[in-house]
């Protein structure tokens, strides 16, 4: 770990000593300092943080302390805490995606994150590129379910295809799903929905009808006796989880012990936002910088966000593949 006790250095600001929010922390902050083990990285130092206003004066001492570049803050609502204190003075990437309505966004910001409704958009993008155009949308009653297929909606309808329904999931309300499909005369089923109940709705719907999802549908296993309920649901997910393979990714540890799935993606998520500090460290924000993440393919936008193009894959029986997708 490469430490700093005083001099320029990268600021990590996380809610380490927060009860509910302590594992999601450290797991981005192993991921954080196992890409920085990996190579010749800044000099970096963590500072901890709580709610808003914890998290405000957390980044004032970072600056005061000679931090030229933050990473952080985790959650939502400390991001846009951060953003209403107008205290954002150094380069910052955030470890959250929230969606601003009226905020104008520092200059020096760029916003990072694990974003379910990005995700939802590719989905959207994937199925039309499989030649789908009528969508049936079945939702959990969660916020976040709520954000996938709102994201999923507007996405779908902006490429000019339809959504033919809408379907709240009630469990134990599964065998009505079929027919209300059907009669809606769909093309596409998708699932704003987590694993545990995309394996419960799976399958109840038509089974000659394509069904897409985000990586909420994914428990984590590539092979696994349950993914046989989800066989043909097509998702996009990060490589980290889909190709531990890959040259890009083996490069990195492996947390031990192993985490779950959740807190697997946020120590990815930590292995990126450090990557991604020492390339703005060295070459600064500039719109167009790519990187080949390990939570998918990072484009830093014109919109001050980096981009997460995920990986496409999809369940055949009990295994995960990755989608091989036509050439433009």
């Amino acid at each position: 770990m490469s430490l700093s006790e005083n001099g320029p250095h990268i600021a990590l600001l996380l809610p380490l000593n927060d009860p509910a929010l302590r594992l999601p922390a450290e797991a981005v902050r192993q991921g954080f300092a196992a890409a920085a083990a990996v190579q010749n990285a800044p000099a970096w130092r963590v500072y901890l943080c709580g709610d808003e206003a914890e998290t405000v004066a957390a980044y004032e001492q970072a600056v005061a302390a000679g931090a030229r570049m933050v990473v952080g803050p985790l959650t939502r609502s400390a991001v846009v805490a951060l953003v209403r204190s107008g205290k954002v003075s150094v380069p910052t990437l955030t470890l959250s995606l929230p969606e601003f309505k009226g905020l104008t966004l520092p200059p020096t910001l760029l916003l990072f994150g694990l974003s379910a409704e990005e995700e939802a958009r590719q989905v959207a993008d994937l199925a039309w590129r499989d030649g789908r155009r009528e969508a049936v949308i079945v939702v959990a009653d969660t916020p976040l379910a709520q954000r996938m297929q709102a994201a999923f909606r507007a996405r779908w309808q902006a490429l000019g295809a339809r959504v033919a329904g809408q379907l709240r999931f009630i469990p134990g309300g599964e065998a009505a799903l079929k027919g209300t499909v059907l009669q809606a005369g769909a093309d596409m089923v998708f699932l704003a929905t987590t694993a545990q109940e995309a394996r419960a709705v799976r399958p109840y719907l038509p089974p000659l009808i394509p069904v897409y999802a985000t990586s909420q549908a994914f428990g984590g296993r590539l092979q696994d006796p349950r993914n046989v309920d989800l066989t043909g649901v097509r998702f996009v997910d990060m490589p980290w989880l889909i190709e531990p393979d890959h040259p890009a990714v083996m490069i990195y540890p492996r947390p031990q012990p192993a985490l779950n799935v959740e807190l697997e993606r946020l120590y990815a998520l930590g292995i990126d936002a450090q990557r991604l500090a020492s390339l703005l460290w060295q070459d600064g924000a500039r719109p167009g910088a790519t990187l080949d993440g390990v939570t998918g393919q990072l484009t830093i936008g014109e919109d001050q966000i980096v981009h997460r193009q995920g990986v496409p894959a999809g369940f055949q029986q009990d295994t995960v593949v990755v989608l091989e997708l036509p050439t433009p």
